[in-house]
């Protein structure tokens, strides 16, 4: 069976919290002694301005939560609090001096500046603020004095540093580490003492601030576990550590990964030719009809399912067109034609200009040529598979081989001209499954006997993964990442290109598009595509 998959997870602050200000630190705010609010401070409107404006709006796209009002942004002239949120204005400011010190992190600033705004993101979603104001207003009953007494600013702090940590990297600002140091970079440039009156010391603010970094890595090596997993099959896994996730972080990405996790389980119920196209499902990296037939009923309930997915994530983000996509999938494989049409054609087609997802646009064209091609219309499907394949979509000429009947393009295998073993950082999978060695402070429990392993580093270029079930069966996927300098045993390496991945390993059987690019996906080896159909990682796995 051949299919493919795109890549694609009421207003609660008011009059009762005033000018209530949280700013930067894995403890309570950072305020420079001595120094008062100034009403009116210098708003700056710049180059600079721009540029952080534009890291701030990546942010709140990527959160993709917008059933709560927008906090408006500001970069201001004050020396005061580094960045905070006021909401009583619902404003998030950052200081021109603190953008100064994320600016002497070079290549790691748009970071660096992510991460502060990120920070401040995470209170307003979380909703930091509501048991000090909830204390504050009903300080005279009981109840009242034992929240104030357990109101834990460190934990919101800590909070903030981990889910924002994890919101930066999901808004493609890499995966930032350095929060200790840039707390010592602002203790400095902001002239405060090591130790403060009523503040933790900067030691202490510091060692705290690497512990949060390494739980923030855990989180993003999870989700990236949970995307490997889909990618290879193991779908019921995969729903497994999307859901751990959901208990951390809500995201439309995790809820819309769910949903696609129960569709591709639902086409293990389908008979082979009733697929006979490859529908564009989007991963981002979730009847009566069936009446005594209990596979029909079995698919019908996953994917109705999924369909519930799809509309959390859409509750989240309005205009987040793959699960908009991916709702219309779903109804296509239900053979409800017309709301197919009407979610792909209408709904996810509106979506995908307002979000700007020019790669989910050319995806709508290949699921409405199958829409077509099942209603009989040959010269429409023939026209969509076109456009499509023309734009550069592996889909598009896939499924236009497949209405033409023309034979099937395929994997080469290994043979005279190339090599069986694949290797990263030196290492087959089969040397190290035999002498894995699993580094127990990165193990997570996904649930009662599901576990998330990952070894001692293998390399700067390279991590290990274990999904291991009751203790015996195991998922191992060796991942060269971004910064790997090494190539395949077919000589493909970081930067080639969709064609070239083609020309040595041929057309995968499986394939998983993503909203910017495509995971290619062979016999143990499979391949991650970004802008432009670029190579950016790749894995082997067993």
């Amino acid at each position: 069976m051949r299919i493919a998959i795109i890549i694609t997870c009421c207003y609660l602050f008011g009059h009762q919290i005033q000018a209530q200000e949280r700013s930067f630190g894995t403890l309570p705010m950072i305020t420079k002694p001595g120094i008062v609010a100034n009403l009116a401070s210098q708003k700056i409107d710049s180059v600079q301005y721009r540029k952080v404006l534009n890291i701030y709006n990546r942010l709140v796209q990527a959160r993709g939560d917008f059933r709560f009002p927008v906090p408006s942004f500001n970069l201001i002239s004050e020396e005061r609090r580094v960045a905070g949120i006021d909401y009583d204005q619902l404003n998030i400011v950052l200081e021109e001096k603190a953008l100064g010190v994320c600016n002497t992190f070079g290549a790691e600033s748009e970071a660096a500046i992510a991460f502060l705004l990120a920070h401040e993101l995470t209170h307003y979603y979380e909703k930091h603020a509501w048991r000090r104001s909830f204390a504050e207003d009903n300080k005279d009953l009981k109840i009242g004095l034992d929240l104030d007494k357990v109101t834990d600013a460190a934990a919101n702090e800590t909070e903030a540093d981990y889910l924002g940590g994890f919101l930066a990297y999901s808004a493609g600002f890499g995966l930032f580490q350095k929060g200790s140091e840039i707390i010592q970079s602002l203790y400095k440039a902001y002239g405060l003492k090591n130790d403060i009156s009523g503040y933790p010391s900067l030691s202490d603010r510091q060692a705290l601030s690497r512990r949060t970094a390494e739980k923030m890595a855990s989180l993003v090596d999870v989700y990236d576990m949970a995307n490997l997993l889909v990618a290879t099959g193991k779908y019921t896994e995969a729903y497994e550590y999307y859901r751990y996730l959901l208990l951390t972080y809500q995201s439309r990405e995790i809820y819309n990964n769910l949903g696609v996790t129960a569709v591709l389980e639902a086409l293990k119920y389908f008979k082979e030719t009733e697929l006979k196209y490859r529908y564009p499902i989007e991963l981002d990296l979730e009847s009566s009809a069936a009446k005594g037939d209990p596979t029909l009923n079995i698919r019908e309930k996953l994917l109705r399912q999924a369909i519930l997915h799809f509309d959390a994530a859409i509750s989240l983000d309005p205009n987040y067109a793959p699960a908009f996509l991916n709702k219309a999938n779903a109804f296509a494989l239900l053979g409800d034609l017309t709301r197919a049409r009407f979610y792909a054609n209408i709904e996810a087609r509106q979506a995908s200009k307002t979000g700007n997802y020019p790669k989910v646009d050319q995806d709508i064209d290949v699921l409405m040529g199958i829409i077509e091609a099942r209603s009989n219309n040959v010269k429409g499907a023939q026209a969509l598979f076109t456009k499509a394949d023309k734009a550069g979509n592996a889909l598009g000429k896939i499924n236009l081989r497949v209405l033409l009947k023309q034979p099937p393009l395929k994997e080469i295998p290994a043979g005279t001209l190339w090599p069986e073993t694949e290797k990263i950082e030196n290492l087959s999978l089969e040397e190290l499954s035999n002498n894995l060695r699993i580094d127990p402070k990165k193990t997570v429990s996904i649930k009662s006997q599901l576990e998330f392993l990952q070894t001692p580093n293998l390399g700067s270029g390279s991590k290990a993964f274990v999904s291991l079930i009751r203790n015996d069966e195991k998922t191992i996927f060796h991942l060269a990442t971004a910064t790997y300098t090494g190539k395949t045993a077919r000589k493909i390496g970081i930067g080639d290109t969709r064609a070239n991945i083609v020309t040595a390993y041929g057309e995968p059987n499986r394939s998983l598009e993503t909203p910017l690019g495509q995971i290619m996906v062979y016999k143990n080896i499979l391949f991650i595509l970004g802008k432009e159909g670029k190579l950016e990682r790749w894995a082997n796995y067993k």
